[in-house]
């Protein structure tokens, strides 16, 4: 019954627009990936759109768009048109979500005669997800929404508010501590969450949320997250933060990178880089040359695989990639590192990932992975025995957590 639950629930879920913004955080993927200005290219999981953009204003030679899901391409469609489009701040308003109410007209004036037959045919029936205000619609809106309405119950107004103007972290983890923890934890908010299908609808696959409740449940999931975020990220800066309990940006200097003014002269004169794809990764590989790409930005794609899906998924990526290329991805659960097969063919920077993982404002994934392409060299051997006992301790680690409940 719940195999049958979730197949249906995933078909819902490749329906329409699931993020209205990416929820990986553009620092840890421009230090992780070293793009080379002028010369790299790069595939990136088109999600939201924003982090392809964000890549996009470090100047790679070409950047490749792809997603399964047709919606997410047409989005990236609309992103890429109001580049070539509009001004600074009518593209700000618009995409910002600051000026909703123009979002028809600006459309209609500027941006549908732009875009592609198959995403003005889509936009001509959902244009409203802007005049609506974006961040507050598609699955995760939706969810976002809901989430908001629960921690109203829970909190004052001003509370929440308050907690965005601290400066330091002392104060932050104090505020939270005496004024956040309490309320919340109390509250049905954490057993409202637990619900599978509510989950489904926030964006969350089938087989993602599977593999969290396997290694940790979601409950111990969310608090997890949540307490790291609220206590290790300063939170003034956290758009993402600000994106989940406000519904919207705090300002235009606390925005994703392609959102700034300072590089919106940049997205102008790259914009013709972008390739946009929709289709599955593991299939686009294959029409793929050997060595013909040079980063892949990955997203949490993997949490969505079988162990057969994600084997095949990653051969595809090391065969493409060039000598010296770098990918990275990220997990939900703590450990999620390729299989072994392929341990001779890459060489993982863990202390890297481990360091950036830290600092991750999107608060959350579990894991993030580093891995730089080395189908030849001695490093290789060295690198793969460094990394077992590491890996053997993590593994041991998870599982004394899995035996561990929420307090």
């Amino acid at each position: 019954m719940r195999a049958a639950i979730g197949r249906v629930m995933e078909q819902v879920y490749f329906r329409g627009i699931v993020f209205n913004q990416s929820w990986e955080d553009p620092e840890m993927d421009r230090q992780a990936l070293q793009i080379a200005h002028e010369r790299d290219v790069v595939v990136s999981v088109t999600s939201g759109g924003c982090n392809s953009l964000n890549l996009l204003c470090l100047s790679p030679k070409e950047i490749i768009c792809i997603d399964s899901n047709p919606a997410q391409t047409y989005l990236m469609d609309l992103k890429l048109a109001g580049i070539r489009q509009l001004d600074y701040d009518d593209f700000f308003g618009f995409f910002g979500a600051t000026a909703p109410e123009r979002s028809k007209t600006l459309y209609h004036a500027a941006l549908r005669d732009a875009l592609p037959a198959p995403a003005r045919r889509f936009w001509d029936r959902n244009i409203r997800l802007f005049q609506k205000g974006i961040y507050s619609q598609g699955k995760l809106g939706l969810f976002l929404r809901f989430v908001r309405l629960c921690l109203r119950s829970s909190l004052r107004e001003p509370v929440i508010r308050d907690f965005f103007q601290i400066q330091t972290l002392t104060e932050q983890r104090e505020y939270y501590a005496t004024k956040i923890a309490p309320k919340i934890w109390r509250s049905p908010l954490l057993r409202i969450l637990n619900s599978r299908v509510l989950m489904y609808l926030a964006g969350m696959h089938p087989k993602q949320y599977d593999l969290i409740d396997r290694h940790m449940g979601i409950e111990q999931f969310i608090r997890a997250r949540v307490d790291h975020l609220l206590t290790s990220i300063p939170v003034r800066t956290n758009y993402f933060l600000a994106q989940a309990a406000l519904g919207g940006y705090l300002d235009r200097e606390s925005v994703p990178p392609y959102l700034l003014e300072a590089n919106f002269v940049t997205l102008k004169r790259n914009v013709d880089r972008v390739t946009n794809v929709t289709d599955r990764l593991d299939a686009y590989l294959d029409q793929r040359a050997d060595a013909s790409i040079d980063k892949f930005n990955l997203l949490d794609i993997f949490d969505w695989m079988d162990p057969t899906m994600f084997r095949t998924t990653l051969r595809g990526v090391v065969r493409v990639g060039s000598e010296g290329g770098r990918f990275i991805y990220r997990s939900t659960v703590r450990v999620l590192p390729p299989p072994d097969e392929l341990l001779g063919m890459v060489v993982g920077e863990p202390d890297l990932a481990a360091d950036l993982l830290q600092s991750d404002r999107s608060g959350l994934y579990s894991s993030f992975y580093v891995y730089r392409i080395c189908k030849t060299g001695g490093e290789l051997e060295a690198s793969a025995l460094a990394l077992r006992p590491r890996l053997a301790t993590e593994i041991g680690t998870l599982r004394r957590e899995q035996d561990t409940t929420v307090g």
